[in-house]
């Protein structure tokens, strides 16, 4: 019996424990700069983010000149267009209109210190602000593709 217990203890031992990227732990001083972007859909990313609680440090960008790529890891760039309006009519008693702009949006985060791509997203048809949440969405689910880990810094 004891010679089964010392057998059953060596073998749970010797068993390797792998690490889920979700149970690694965050690095501190991720930072990201996002560049303006037209339609001020930039501003929209940077709120999706906050309210989203992104962990990383999000540097302002220069108006007229951009990101400077010294001062953060990450800029994210991209674009979005518009696509048109929706148009919705719905009620039993009565028509109620409703009209919305709809975009489109593509982002890229690129590693300012090889420029390297490590990670892009889009976004179909939407308004501006659900067309953010979206592409924040993807960037939060794909997270360990782009977050630098201790070994690769």
């Amino acid at each position: 019996m004891e010679r089964l217990c010392r057998f059953l203890l060596l073998a749970t031992l010797s068993i390797p424990v792998v690490a889920c990227a979700s149970d690694t732990p965050i690095p501190t001083n991720v930072t990201l700069c996002v560049a303006p972007m037209n339609g001020n859909f930039d501003g929209y990313l940077i709120g999706e983010m906050q309210k989203q609680q992104v962990p990383v440090t999000i540097i302002a960008a220069d108006q007229t000149k951009g990101c400077d790529p010294t001062k953060s890891l990450y800029t994210m760039t991209g674009s979005q267009d518009a696509e048109g309006k929706s148009f919705s009519a719905r009620s039993m008693f009565g028509l109620r209109v409703h009209s919305r702009a709809e975009i489109q949006a593509a982002v890229k985060l690129v590693r300012n210190s090889d420029s390297a791509i490590v990670w892009a997203g889009d976004s179909d048809r939407g308004e501006m602000k659900k067309v953010a949440e979206h592409i924040v969405n993807q960037m939060l689910k794909q997270r360990p593709s782009w977050l630098p880990s201790p070994i690769n810094r």
